[in-house]
């Protein structure tokens, strides 16, 4: 008879390295708000690298220093506030757990602090009148810092207030989110695309309404700066350099949580994402508010037409490319073109469909969809949208499908123990940093041409695809 298989949180606690990143931390995780297979992989992560999970607080229940959860309202709803006023450890958001993993170190938590004391205070709008005035507010604030369309709202809270005093729209851009927002407070992971196409940081209060409590909307204070750079994505990415077009993609969340008007590239030197190149780059854009590299660009019309072509689903940059040096600049040339695949045909006949941003509320739908089918075919496998619905966005550009199973968890966390570093691209040798930690991969590739080949450089069971839903 096969031995029975151990229960995942006893297997989690058999490879528990107790010298681990998470050396002393007794957490109790919050479970509201978290998907259940996520929240068990987080706890099985915790306990590997030496943390311990209790799975209650209070009266008669074992010590903890660590809160962990999604946001304040989550947070509330699982812990009673009295015992929050009484605790003096950390209460922080999954994202501190998750960037730690990342990592490969404990992080400084005060960036990830829940601020959950907002959820007390009185709330100031009272009336149907000062609540459509906090909304225009709202939107004024978030919106395009196009001139116009500024001059537009102010003069709509002119004629419809009836001299009413108007709330403060910066103290309320962010009210009900809990989490208190920092100069170097970053985005989890910014792995794949979706927020890009010229709209980051554009918020319709609609669309908020649909996607619940947990939107990011945030005060867009440094729109100048993302637009010019989300334009930048979209050139490079048709021209087919994704390292640049993967760098400035990086850099647009970690700018939107910045929570003032950035003035010169000195306050963006110590964020992280923001190399010297980049800092040079918002440097002149809030100094002179342009780019000359994107000026460049706009104006070069092979680059010009390469990029247009390159916003049409199923045509990548060296078909752009191909279809630039046939002749062909507008759209319409295109659709003229017989030896356009069926996919690209579909792509040029919804084009304009095609880019209309996704809302929240269908995105998870959809997600909810292949998480149900995934579990018909692979058990335990765990399936999330990423991107900019991740980050709580309140619509997105496409959806980004993260496919993960605990299995490849496990494989990860051999390899790191072993001095190696695995990820999609293949099992790299590990860096040494200070303190004999590893820094990175370096770029020094393990030779394996197939799956078990890393198998066996891990010394890792091989079992073939259809043997491990068993």
């Amino acid at each position: 008879m096969a031995p029975k298989r151990k229960p995942a949180r006893a297997a989690a606690e058999a490879e528990r390295d107790p010298d681990g990143i998470f050396r002393g931390v007794s957490a109790f995780p919050v479970p509201h708000g978290v998907q259940s297979r996520r929240l068990e992989v987080w706890k099985q992560r915790l306990v590997q690298m030496g943390g311990r999970v209790q799975e209650k607080v209070g009266k008669g229940a074992p010590a903890v220093n660590h809160v962990l959860a999604m946001d304040a309202k989550a947070l509330l709803r699982e812990v009673d506030a009295a015992w929050l006023h009484r605790f003096r450890g950390s209460v922080v958001s999954f994202e501190w757990l998750e960037e730690c993993l990342k990592a490969g170190e404990r992080l400084p938590e005060h960036k990830f602090a829940i601020n959950y004391e907002e959820e007390f205070k009185p709330k100031k709008v009272t009336d149907t009148r000062d609540s459509a005035a906090l909304q225009r507010a709202k939107r004024g604030k978030m919106l395009s810092e196009d001139p116009g369309s500024q001059q537009r709202t102010s003069g709509e809270d002119m004629d419809k207030s009836d001299g009413a005093e108007r709330p403060d729209a910066s103290a309320n851009v962010n009210e009900g989110s809990g989490v208190e927002k920092k100069p170097n407070q970053y985005a989890g992971s910014q792995s794949s695309s979706g927020d890009t196409r010229g709209s980051h940081g554009t918020f319709d209060s609609e669309e908020a309404s649909s996607g619940g409590p947990s939107i990011y909307a945030p005060a867009d204070l440094n729109r100048n700066i993302t637009k010019i750079f989300g334009r930048l994505i979209d050139i490079y990415r048709a021209l087919g350099d994704d390292r640049r077009s993967f760098s400035y993609y990086k850099a647009i969340p970690v700018i939107e949580k910045v929570p003032f008007k950035i003035e010169s590239g000195d306050q963006v030197k110590d964020l992280p994402a923001i190399g010297k190149s980049l800092k040079d780059h918002i440097h002149e854009i809030v100094t002179t508010g342009k780019l000359s590299k994107l000026e460049h660009f706009e104006n070069d019309e092979k680059v010009r037409t390469i990029s247009l072509f390159g916003e049409v689903w199923g045509i990548g940059p060296a078909t752009a490319l191909k279809l630039y040096e046939k002749g062909h600049r507008t759209l319409d040339d295109l659709a003229k073109d017989e030896s356009l695949t069926y996919a690209q045909r579909i792509g040029l006949k919804f084009f304009d469909d095609i880019k209309q941003r996704i809302p929240r509320h269908e995105v998870s739908e959809m997600e909810k969809l292949l998480q149900d089918v995934g579990k018909d075919i692979l058990s335990g496998v765990i399936i999330v949208c990423g991107g900019s619905y991740r980050r709580g966005k309140a619509s997105c550009g496409d959806m980004d499908i993260v496919i993960t199973h605990p299995d490849g968890e496990r494989l990860r966390l051999l390899a790191e123990s072993k001095g190696y570093v695995l990820d999609d691209t293949g099992l790299y040798l590990a860096t040494q940093g200070s303190g004999g930690k590893h820094a990175g991969r370096s770029d020094a590739i393990v030779n394996c041409h197939t799956e078990k080949d890393v198998f066996d450089t891990l010394g890792y069971p091989w079992l073939e695809p259809h043997e491990r839903n068993l």
